[in-house]
């Protein structure tokens, strides 16, 4: 039959745990020591009592483990924290401490009782893993810096000769129906692939922390839209596209980007709306700022949402331009955040609308980011 443990049994369980253990008074002053601790750190309860035990915590944590301890102690409030504490041989070593208060008899607030281990190995394979990562994140890097560095060179060059090519068959071909389809081909595949090297550019402006660069001038946004739209209904035959404009569209903008934001935008709706759906673009404002938004029906499935914006993350390649990329809504957000603006995205069961914000004038710091 189970018998309860006695003082002394107690005690001398205690005493040689596989675990440090510790307390303290009401004071926060450790008063006990198991014989584990004492073994680790190789000094005396003498040396431990009160603030001793502190003697041995390295010095770059002490001011942390101190302060977290007799916050916790003052809240009454069990902790977990890790630092490092110097064991008889000199080692330090890190150890997981976790304290609970502790009452006595009659229930009441006795102090705080705790228990140590020793994690250091698992702690140097974390660094070790955490430094591994850091190398294998900077050869990353390099190794987009010198995919970047091709296609904004070695490639680049060739397409500008065949564009420049294309265009000289285009003025030859003049007359000869079969030819002039051909060169057409060639000129929106070259067209298609300098679009993906822009993005590729912008994309690695945006991680080096330069952002999109742009030059505000007077534009108006309204005939912008309707020239975007114009060329989306010629496209999307199988689509009603419609644009409202309830708001003046004049302001100063970089005109190429604001094209490139809103046709990625509204590429988008088309590719991903409900088949066979309207797709409606909207300009509305007032003296400080305007707002473009693209709404299309059918709902952006929960669990991409969160991550819409990322690069390569955009799930079930929402884009736009850069839709083979996953980088069109990216780089859409990008050129509204250098606008000084933003871009946000608002999708449930009733369709997806995206409203991009723009202020009417650029500040200086957004306009040279």
């Amino acid at each position: 039959m189970d018998r309860p443990l006695t003082s002394s049994e107690y005690r001398l369980l205690v005493e040689h745990a596989p675990v440090m253990v510790w307390r303290a008074g009401l004071d926060a002053k450790c008063d006990y020591f198991n014989a584990t601790w004492l073994e680790f750190t190789g000094r005396t309860v003498e040396q431990e009592r009160g603030d001793g035990w502190a003697e041995g915590v390295h010095p770059d944590d002490l001011q942390r483990c101190v302060a977290y301890y007799l916050d916790h102690f003052h809240r009454r409030e069990a902790f977990e924290m890790e630092y490092r504490l110097r064991r008889k041989d000199g080692v330090y070593r890190w150890i997981f401490d976790r304290g609970v208060p502790s009452t006595d008899d009659r229930g009441a607030f006795a102090g705080f009782i705790g228990s140590c281990v020793d994690v250091d190995e698992r702690r140097q394979a974390q660094d070790q893993q955490q430094e591994h990562t850091r190398e294998q994140l900077a050869l990353a890097r390099d190794f987009e810096k010198w995919i970047l560095a091709i296609v904004s060179h070695d490639i680049r060059d060739p397409l500008n000769a065949i564009q420049l090519a294309s265009h000289v068959l285009a003025k030859t071909a003049q007359g000869n129906p079969a030819v002039g389809k051909q060169v057409q081909v060639v000129t929106r595949a070259v067209t298609r692939i300098q679009d993906i090297v822009g993005d590729l550019l912008d994309l690695s402006r945006e991680r080096e922390g330069a952002g999109i660069s742009v030059a505000p001038a007077p534009t108006d946004l309204r005939a912008v839209c309707q020239h975007i739209i114009d060329e989306l209904r010629t496209i999307a035959t199988n689509r009603q596209v419609t644009f409202e404009c309830e708001a003046d569209g004049l302001g100063a903008w970089d005109e190429r980007r604001i094209v490139q934001a809103i046709t990625n935008l509204t590429s988008n709706a088309v590719q991903h709306g409900t088949p066979g759906s309207p797709v409606q673009l909207r300009l509305t404002g007032d003296e400080r700022q305007v707002a473009v938004e693209v709404h299309n029906e059918g709902a952006i499935p929960s669990e991409v949402l969160p991550r819409l914006f990322e690069p390569f993350r955009s799930g079930r390649n929402h884009g736009g331009r850069g839709d083979g990329l996953g980088l069109g809504l990216f780089i859409a957000k990008a050129i509204a955040v250098a606008h000084g603006g933003a871009l946000e995205v608002d999708s449930s069961d009733a369709g997806t609308t995206f409203r991009m914000v723009l202020p009417r004038h650029v500040a200086a710091a957004a306009a040279s980011a």
